[in-house]
């Protein structure tokens, strides 16, 4: 039976602010293993691909809760107004991953902390992408001018909480019991 733990991680992000412009959109990158991929913001169909990579990783209970989102219009209705950037393959124009830099509301103060939302394509896994996604979401997050970012995903997201600590700069800050549904195994 998964863990149902939640963790939540708030990132100190630099005071740097470049008039609330990402550079160089789109951005061509490559990845620590050498694989060339290209950043830029997400299309329509992006963000309905992103959706249903978000409901295959809640099925198999891979960092989001089978309750997250139970339309695609109500994820669209959550990152409303944020900034969607996609990450697709330089060379076949895929989506592989994505992130997305919403304000948070978790955090009670004004609306500079983020909250992002970061899915990797699950066949595209273990090739730095999570980890190339949610540095450059700290990074793009400091360019909107946003002061912090919480981090939450479940405590059994062994490769996300790896992530956020190889990222570092962030700390635990609150773990919530049973603050999600995983599909649970019979």
């Amino acid at each position: 039976m998964p863990c149902l733990d939640l963790a939540y991680c708030e990132m100190e992000l630099i005071k740097n602010v470049f008039d609330g412009k990402i550079p160089q959109i789109p951005m061509v990158a490559q990845l620590k293993n050498g694989r060339s991929i290209i950043v830029n913001y997400m299309t329509e169909n992006q963000i309905s691909e992103t959706y249903c990579m978000i409901q295959e990783a809640a099925q198999c209970g891979e960092g989001y809760g089978i309750d997250e989102f139970e339309s695609e219009e109500e994820f669209r209705m959550e990152i409303k107004d944020s900034d969607c950037f996609a990450i697709t393959c330089k060379e076949s124009g895929l989506l592989l991953a994505g992130f997305i830099i919403a304000v948070s509301k978790f955090y009670r103060g004004h609306g500079a902390m983020a909250d992002p939302f970061v899915i990797v394509k699950r066949t595209e896994r273990k090739q730095y992408l999570g980890e190339f996604a949610l540095s450059t979401a700290v990074k793009f997050a400091t360019c909107l001018g946003y002061f912090g970012m919480y981090i939450d995903t479940f405590s059994s997201n062994k490769g996300m909480l790896r992530i956020i600590e190889k990222i570092g700069g962030s700390r635990k800050s609150v773990f919530y019991r049973l603050a999600g549904n995983y599909k649970m195994d019979r």
